[in-house]
């Protein structure tokens, strides 16, 4: 019995923690197997916190501070499902070169167009974007700005590093890679001339201040993101996109008809469909 009352009070308190990090982070854990994940992942976070108990852990969270936003970003790290690769969305790359950029050129004034790609885990993708825009010659036309920020610092500080391993690019069309990469000990090594293009950032999507100047923004790559939000978390989002991004901006988001649905009912957006792709306009 005394065992049964414990795994019931370690349950409630898990329980309480996976509320406190999906209002936080925005990361949907309602699945059957995410209690046993958190408690899996996070244990180590406890023990390096001297946390004797979930609920303790759940205090030092919910404290405020520097020391709870700290532990904030290990907590990011640990959950994070940090998934990415080079031209992984051709067809919205394909879109933004093609359909996007000469849309807002006509609309736009003499400020930069700015991009951003809005959870770029370790940068395959505004580094995809980066490439197709040399390639289309858009630097020599317009200035053009590309932001890219993830809430997972780890996955920025790879990006940083700019190095990726052999499968990393092994789906790279073989022209772009020895064009924009180096080999080297460890992998293949991104350009200093492509990578300097690219400002990034740690950025949580749920905080609203560290979301604000990037999302004023004329084109959001916010792509494979909101399948791992809840519900709550994918409006917040969009109503901060809507808040910050200018009218006539272009969102990338995820496709099918229940982020169709979710887009549409914000009222901020209207769809624009070319190329096999959903582009979403900010509305005037």
């Amino acid at each position: 019995m005394e065992s049964l009352i414990e795994i019931d009070r370690l349950a409630g308190s898990v329980y309480l923690l996976r509320d406190l990090i999906q209002e936080r982070l925005g990361l949907s854990l309602d699945g059957p197997n995410d209690t046993t994940s958190i408690i899996n992942r996070l244990a180590g976070r406890l023990e390096q916190n001297h946390c004797k108990s979930f609920l303790e852990y759940h205090h030092l969270l919910s404290s405020g501070g520097a020391a709870a936003e700290q532990e904030w970003r290990q907590v990011m790290a640990v959950l994070a499902k940090s998934k990415s690769g080079f031209f992984r969305h051709t067809k919205a790359v394909r879109a933004l070169v093609d359909v996007a950029l000469p849309r807002l050129l006509s609309l736009s004034n003499s400020e930069p167009l700015r991009i951003w790609s809005a959870s770029c885990a370790t940068g395959e993708e505004p580094l995809s974007i980066a490439m197709a825009l040399k390639e289309a010659g858009w630097f020599e036309r317009v200035p053009i700005e590309i932001l890219a920020s993830d809430a997972n610092y780890l996955a920025i500080e790879g990006a940083i590093r700019g190095l990726y391993s052999e499968p990393r690019v092994r789906e790279l069309d073989v022209r772009l890679r020895d064009k924009y990469f180096t080999r080297e000990e460890g992998g293949w090594r991104v350009a200093p001339e492509l990578h300097k293009l690219i400002q990034w950032k740690v950025a949580n999507l749920m905080i609203q201040d560290e979301v604000a100047e990037l999302a004023q923004s004329h084109v959001i790559f916010c792509r494979n993101v909101f399948i791992y939000f809840t519900d709550a978390a994918i409006c917040q989002t969009l109503l901060s996109f809507a808040r910050f991004m200018p009218a006539g901006g272009h969102l990338f988001s995820d496709s099918g008809d229940y982020f169709t649905s979710v887009i549409s009912s914000t009222g901020f957006f209207e769809p624009l469909k070319t190329n096999g792709t959903d582009i979403w306009i900010r509305r005037d």
